[in-house]
């Protein structure tokens, strides 16, 4: 090869502006920009930042070589684009770079060409061809393979996928000088960053630990290479000048970039759950509990609390986060839960609470983490975004500005979970232990927080076995958890314990087979202890059940309870069902139609809003007793969760057990006087509370049909039949709901088959059961293996880009938009002010529902619906037209997307 007075490695390019290939457009060298993120890793380590010095010392690194070791690896990540087949990609006429060749192709993606590239530079070193690590006797180089292979896994999958190692096309992109200079540069790296590989490395211990631990450097990569290539800090250059001289200038532009990561906020010290609650006076049992568990054990940490609604679980929680937190088990708070609306209601109570975990000086950031969060207002109006040198562009004393958020965590999903604070759905966190890509980044985020994860009750089979993965991860990771229920089977508790237990490694925990309700599990290094609570007078109730067989005998309900002046909810499992007896009950006209509500997903978003402002301020807890007087709301099961909602009177079609409990703590769920008033003090001075379930007439030797035409609906959206035939049969023997007397009976009792049901029910429940084990099977696969490190084998499916992932199963849903034309045949919404028209005009419903009644709804022309999918980005949406005030046959604010004509 010609040599040449500049290094051979300085003439690639890394980076470029390039437009029509111009030779005047800007380039940055691509030594210069490894060297680059290079400068963020080291100072990733000299500023200790995600305790990274901890994790290099797991790896056997000592203190004075870890920012060497990371400066070096991080350094090597883009060497894949010493490909002459990726460098044809910008051609810079009469520009000092290598000139393209002909007998190059570039089929792979540069990450996996540079494992390819780094696989040949260390065959060659074994073989004495080069010395890119020096020292390092030639009989002993190939026993380091296996683990410098990790390493150049974690590098060379900087772009959130591993590399793949199988593909064989990469030799086609490279000529014999670009592997020589590529080798030219690893040498010159070595006289940048000296370093000692690792003789644990090569025992079998050494290599296991590494794998455990290339998730977190995979994420640690992968930040490095964002703020590494952001132009703002690392503006292009494309002057040669020797790597000795450039290091200096990386890493005084790294010192400022790395700046720019929010500083870690200091924790404040737990002296009482005052600092988080002031309004709270007398602690219920189960946060009383929370003040004193204890948690001086080292290590993760499991607690479970099962309680009733009402017990206070959320701030008991949150006692304990603080405590933990305090005692240094944590730098920061994730809470996951099962809706985007859940998400919602729990990031504005948690805005009021979380900077009580933190310093008084302390400006933590409070992020909304889930695929909606932009419609959110408060979350919007919470960033703030600090200029160059200045920590505080916010206002500091505006009592009003309870949650803020840094912009930096806000502008990607992906980065969220780095944020100190963090409010979202559960999947947000799956996504972390599964091959979606910058997972590892997930991982990162997570590392060192408390999750808190709340309502896992309603989660199905296949979230269950993702959550197992999750609880695996976390705890392996050294994270704790707390996670609360109203209603958790016992082979559920059983199967999150063993799951963290696995992670954390420790000794097998015995579980008692007979739990109390309430109950508190706490698992640690020290073993697991499980217990009993009492709950507080207040949230002991007995809900007595009286059974419906008609539809006709739950409307004469509603009109006793409407003539009396009383509020009634009627739950129904389907939302064709509920417009059914809302229709009805307009066509009967015996109740002003403006006291009868409708409320279920059909609507769109900004409907959907006021349908859910309208039902608190009707059935909230501060709502007015001349507001609650006579109303009526036929509803599905959007009121089960999050909604605060209080009703004098209801009834609801028969559902699996824990729903049903669910639904009854929104039955006379505050304490009021005889007017409907709230106040302080028991006793509640209305009636006895009764739910009224609409179920089929009793049936001990019950056939396929038992659910009848009434309930046909419900025997689809809850297919195993033997588990509504058990919740039956056990109401029927109480004859009510004892909270929490008999809570454990009810659950277990349904949920572990204490009664065998009907024998023609048993074989639909076995296909139930069928279901759940197939979808716990898929969960398995889609699963991440820890133990096989950040590696496309940790996969089932190898990070597979023609397979799609997803954090839920079930049925496939689509997004309708609803829109009118105007007089240009242009499309608009059908909310037209404010952000979001688009978003806010959008109804999401099942794929099968959609084929089924997309025949009656008037659609674009395949032009029009064309053009709005590539301009909102949204490639299978599918769009209806109505009138500008969002009416049609088929669509209306009163009942929402109905796939028919109504008749008023």
């Amino acid at each position: 090869m010609t040599t040449l007075s500049t290094p051979d490695f300085l003439r690639y390019w890394g980076k470029t502006n390039k437009s029509e290939n111009n030779k005047n457009d800007p380039y940055h060298l691509l030594a210069f920009h490894c060297l680059d993120v290079a400068a963020c890793g080291y100072f990733i380590v000299k500023n200790n930042i995600f305790n990274i010095n901890n994790m290099l010392q797991k790896c056997g690194i000592a203190d004075r070589d870890g920012a060497n070791w990371i400066a070096w690896l991080f350094a090597t990540h883009d060497i894949g684009k010493f490909a002459r087949g990726f460098q044809k990609f910008a051609l810079f006429p009469d520009a000092p770079l290598v000139p393209p060749v002909s007998n190059v192709s570039a089929i792979e993606r540069h990450d996996t060409l540079g494992f390819y590239l780094w696989n040949k530079i260390f065959e060659n070193w074994c073989n004495n061809s080069n010395d890119f690590i020096p020292g390092i006797e030639q009989e002993t180089r190939i026993k380091f393979e296996t683990a410098l292979t990790i390493w150049m896994s974690v590098s060379t999958g900087h772009h959130g996928i591993p590399p793949d190692t199988l593909k064989n096309g990469s030799s086609l992109a490279f000529n014999t000088e670009d592997i020589a200079a590529a080798t030219h540069y690893l040498e010159a790296l070595n006289q940048l960053f000296p370093f000692t590989l690792v003789q644990e490395w090569q025992k079998k211990a050494g290599k296991k630990n590494l794998r455990q631990q290339s998730w977190f450097f995979a994420g640690v990569m992968t930040l490095a290479d964002w703020i590494g290539s952001d132009e703002t800090h690392f503006p292009l250059i494309s002057s040669p000048m020797p790597l000795k001289d450039y290091w200096p200038l990386a890493c005084e532009k790294a010192q400022r970039a790395i700046l720019t990561l929010p500083s870690l906020s200091e924790r404040s010290l737990y002296q009482g759950h005052q600092t988080l609650f002031p309004f709270i006076k007398t602690l219920t049992p189960l946060q009383q509990q929370a003040t004193m568990l204890d948690i001086s054990a080292a290590g993760p940490q499991l607690i479970i609390m099962e309680d009733v609604t009402g017990a206070g679980k959320t701030e008991a929680a949150m006692i304990l986060v603080h405590r933990l937190i305090s005692a240094s088990k944590g730098k920061g708070l994730y809470v996951g839960l099962p809706t985007m609306a859940t998400a919602n209601a729990m990031y504005t109570r948690l805005a009021k609470a979380y900077r009580a975990l933190f310093a008084e000086e302390a400006r933590p950031s409070l992020v909304l983490a889930h695929g909606g969060r932009e419609m959110s207002a408060s979350f919007r109006q919470s960033v703030w975004q600090r200029d160059e040198g200045s920590a505080e562009n916010y206002t500091q004393g505006d009592a009003s500005a309870l949650a803020e958020c840094h912009a930096w965590f806000a502008d990607s999903r992906k980065k969220a979970l780095l944020a100190e604070v963090g409010v979202g759905t559960l999947d947000q966190l799956l996504m972390a232990v599964m091959p979606f890509r910058h997972q590892s980044l997930r991982l990162l985020g997570i590392q060192e927080k408390i999750l808190l994860l709340d309502e896992v009750h309603a989660y199905d089979g296949y979230m269950v076995k993702l959550l197992e993965g999750l609880l695996r991860f976390h705890a392996a990771q050294g994270g704790s958890a707390i996670i609360l229920s109203a209603t958790l089977p016992a082979a559920l508790r059983e199967k999150l314990l063993n799951a963290f237990n696995d992670g954390a490694g420790f000794a097998a925990p015995e579980i008692g087979e007979e739990a109390d309700y309430p109950w508190l599990s706490h698992l640690s290094s020290a073993g697991l202890t499980e217990q009993p609570l009492t709950t507080r007078p207040e949230v002991q109730r007995t809900v007595t059940i009286n059974w419906l067989q008609t539809r006709s005998h739950a409307l004469d309900i509603i009109y006793q309870v409407v003539e009396s002046g009383g509020c009634i909810c009627w739950i129904r499992n389907t939302v064709d069902e509920a417009m059914e007896v809302f229709q009805q009950l307009l066509n009967e006209g015996k109740i002003p139609a403006q006291n009868i509500l409708l409320f279920h997903s059909r609507f769109a978003f900004a409907d959907r809003m006021a349908i859910e402002e309208k039902t608190l301020n009707w059935f909230g807890k501060d709502a007015l007793v001349s507001e609650r007087r006579g109303k009526v709301l036929i509803a599905t099961q959007v009121v089960e969760q999050s909604l605060d909602l209080d009703f004098d009177w209801m009834i609801s079609d028969l559902a699996p057990i824990d729903l049903l409990i669910q639904r009854a703590g929104r039955l006379q769920r505050h304490t009021r006087n005889a007017q409907g008033e709230c106040k302080n003090t028991l006793p509640d001075e209305r009636h006895a509370p009764i739910l009224h379930i609409l179920a089929p007439e009793w049936q001990p030797h019950a056939e396929q049909d038992w659910l009848g035409e009434e309930l046909r609906g419900t025997g689809f959206v809850y297919p195993d039949h033997a588990c509504l035939w058990r919740t039956q049969a056990l109401l029927r023997a109480s004859g009510e709901i004892r909270m929490p007397e008999n809570a454990r009976m009810l659950v277990d009792g349904v949920y572990e088959q204490k009664i065998a049901a009907p024998e023609n029910l048993q074989s639909i429940a076995d296909m139930a059961f069928g279901k759940i084990l197939s979808q716990r099977s898929v969960a398995a696969q889609n699963l991440l293996q820890r133990d096989k490190g950040y590696d496309r084998e940790a996969s089932d499916f190898f990070w597979d880009k023609d397979r799609e992932f997803s954090t839920r199963l079930g049925e496939e849903s689509i997004d309708v938009y609803l829109a009118w034309l105007d007089e240009n045949n242009a499309l608009q919404p059908i909310v037209s002010e404010g952000e979001f028209c688009w978003e806010q005009s959008r109804v999401s419903v099942r794929r099968s529902w959609w084929q089924k009644q997309c025949g009656a709804f008037t659609c674009p022309k395949d032009e029009a619906l064309e053009l709005f999918r590539k301009k909102q980005h949204r490639p299978t949406a599918h769009v209806i037209l109505v009138t500008p005030a969002g009416e049609s046959p088929y669509y209306s604010k009163k009942f929402g997307l109905t796939g028919r004509a109504k008749s008023e």
